[in-house]
């Protein structure tokens, strides 16, 4: 399935269109999107995206994963079979199009003023999604070498799944911990913890 009609409202709504889709699995995917048009937000907020058919339009707010310094709007979605949205966004292959509404919302965004700079990031599977946000930023702030941040901040992320391969990121934050001093990435799977689990009760009985 390519396209999905839709009459969306022009002041609010652009018609988005796929421009990269990568499959983790039979149930999670990435996608990236050009927006329709200018689209500003902050790293940790989300967009508003959506489908119509015959005639019902059902949207559905989506974390961000692409840092603000990118073009595109990136995406990771995990299909809910019998969920309102997910089957049809799920269709979608690159060319397809979608509604993305005009503008970001959210203010699950990176305290940088509060004066704490220790910041623990946890989440499973596609919660990780804000967090990239965050990590993109304030790694390309980092390179340029031209803003304040991160500064003395330091941000730990640990991330659990089920499944190795729910990690759709993996690479890429391994990259970031190794690299850069003030982020460290930890990835958990379930048996790995049951294991933990299994040792340390064992350790309690003896």
């Amino acid at each position: 399935m390519g396209k999905i009609g839709m009459a969306s409202s022009p002041h609010k709504h652009y018609q988005a269109r796929i421009v990269e889709r990568r499959d983790l699995s039979s149930d999670l995917w990435i996608m990236r999107i050009d927006p329709g048009g200018p689209f500003e937000f902050r790293a940790g907020q989300y967009a508003t995206l959506g489908v119509e058919l015959e005639g019902k339009r059902t949207e559905r707010p989506y974390s961000i994963v692409s840092s603000p310094y990118e073009n595109e709007l990136e995406f990771f979605v995990e299909l809910v079979p019998h969920g309102d949205l997910t089957p049809d966004l799920f269709r979608l292959n690159k060319g397809g199009t979608l509604l993305c509404r005009k503008l970001a919302k959210g203010r699950f965004t990176l305290d940088l003023s509060s004066g704490r700079t220790n910041h623990l990031l946890v989440s499973t599977v596609t919660g990780i999604a804000p967090f990239v946000s965050y990590v993109r930023t304030l790694y390309q702030d980092w390179k340029n070498g031209n803003s304040l941040m991160p500064g003395n901040h330091k941000l730990y992320c640990l991330h659990g799944a089920s499944r190795s391969w729910e990690f759709g990121y993996h690479e890429e934050l391994e990259r970031y911990s190794n690299e850069a001093p003030w982020f460290k990435y930890v990835p958990t799977v379930k048996q790995a913890v049951g294991r933990f689990e299994l040792a340390r009760r064992d350790r309690a009985r003896g």
